[in-house]
């Protein structure tokens, strides 16, 4: 017999769960087994072959029950009905017999089943045939008969009903507490898009502005030192703070993209990412491209470009002018490495440079482990050498590990810091 309870009439359905489905085949089994325990405790005590026919007919009808439940509302009614009447006219025609089980299962399965209308008038039409056998059947007990028959049928029945009733309200708990964990995990995702953009207004409002009036004076100090004929050295050094200046705001531009969901730099961008190094940095690099390129998930394609970026920024500020890197991508079948090799030119002198704090390298790292790779990062016996290595997953497989991303944005911070 299913136990589905589907919702009928009923306040709500009970979810299909795997629990439900396991309760629903011990169910069925234990109407099995109680069916076939009365047939084989009773079927050799029969007086007649009537009774042995109407046996035999309750039980059939009670397998069909258990075993091919009827979808139609009415057609299952009157099957169990039909259980209940031959359980019935077997109690009246064999008195010892235990025909009255096969009400009792009917009136069960009734409860369980059936909308509370329907079940009352159900189980009000197998009471009444129990009634009329006992009466029929007459003897010394009659009155004894009438109220253990009758209250053991409504028992059963209310049971079977309150059990119904149980499942379906933890059905509904069950349902108002997923939909409260799905309430909550919205609003925990709009406040973090909210904090986001505040943020993403933040270093707009700090960051861009400022560098935009690095920016412009900058370009006031270059062309003052045009005016007033100051060392050719001077003026370079004054155009590249320029250059860098400008990267630095689009890279802010980039950055407020990021937190505000737009678009995110990738592999795809790492040509003009080297080129612009080139130019603003006076470096001489090579770049060399193995294999196949294709599309990385959101992480693993920012983690590379970030790689790159790390790596060239800080060739330049350890390195100088005119010193050489060699940047290489090798795309395997299921990996991409990122080799990026520097040597210190010895036609320049070496820089100055800006102490580094090595957040570079750390946020680095971390990106690269939220997305499934590594970073080895070291210093040469004449320069720097930073080897990555990152899964080649599709695009939609990095969906998967969105919030892997934003844990990658939120190392950004640590983009601009030398290692």
């Amino acid at each position: 017999m299913s136990t589905a309870m589907p919702g009928r009439g009923a306040p709500a359905p009970v979810a299909t769960s795997i629990d439900d489905r396991r309760w629903r085949r011990g169910v069925r089994a234990l109407g099995v087994v109680a069916a076939a325990a009365t047939v084989g405790a009773t079927v050799q005590d029969l007086p007649g072959s009537t009774a042995t026919a109407l046996l035999l007919a309750a039980a059939a009808l009670w397998l069909v029950e258990l075993l091919a439940t009827p979808r139609d509302i009415r057609f299952e009614a009157a099957l169990l009905v039909l259980v209940g009447l031959a359980g019935a006219a077997l109690n009246a025609v064999a008195a010892d017999s235990a025909g009255f089980l096969f009400a009792y299962f009917a009136a069960a399965a009734i409860g369980l089943r059936l909308p509370t209308r329907i079940a009352v008038i159900t189980i009000g039409t197998v009471v009444a045939a129990m009634a009329i056998a006992i009466v029929a059947r007459g003897g010394g007990h009659t009155a004894s008969s009438l109220a253990a028959d009758l209250l053991g049928v409504a028992f059963a029945g209310s049971v079977a009903a309150a059990t119904r009733s149980a499942r379906q309200a933890h059905a509904r708990s069950a349902a108002l507490v997923a939909a409260l964990e799905e309430s909550r995990a919205a609003q925990a995702e709009t406040a973090a898009l909210a904090e986001r953009a505040r943020l993403a207004r933040e270093i707009h409002d700090i960051l861009a502005h400022s560098l935009s009036g690095q920016v412009m004076s900058l370009e006031a100090a270059s062309l003052l030192a045009q005016r007033t004929g100051a060392d050719e050295r001077v003026r370079v050094q004054i155009d590249r703070a320029h250059q860098l200046a400008r990267a630095g705001l689009v890279e802010t531009r980039q950055a407020i993209h990021a937190l505000r969901g737009q678009e995110l730099p990738g592999t795809r961008r790492i040509a003009e990412l080297v080129s612009e190094a080139s130019r603003t940095h006076g470096l001489d690099i090579d770049l060399t491209t193995t294999g196949t390129p294709r599309d990385l998930a959101a992480e693993a394609g920012l983690t590379l470009y970030r790689a790159v970026q790390e790596a060239l920024t800080n060739t330049a500020k350890h390195a100088g002018a005119g010193a050489r890197s060699s940047v290489r991508i090798d795309w395997g079948e299921h990996e991409v490495e990122l080799t990026v090799t520097d040597r210190r030119s010895t036609a320049e002198p070496a820089p100055v440079g800006v102490p580094g704090s090595g957040y570079g390298l750390t946020g680095l790292r971390e990106r690269a482990e939220l997305a499934g790779g590594r970073l080895d990062a070291h210093p040469t016996a004449d320069g720097f050498v930073l080897h990555l290595t990152l899964p080649c997953t599709d695009t939609a497989a990095g969906a998967d590990r969105a919030h892997g991303a934003d844990r990658a944005h939120g190392a950004d911070r640590a983009d601009g810091a030398a290692s």
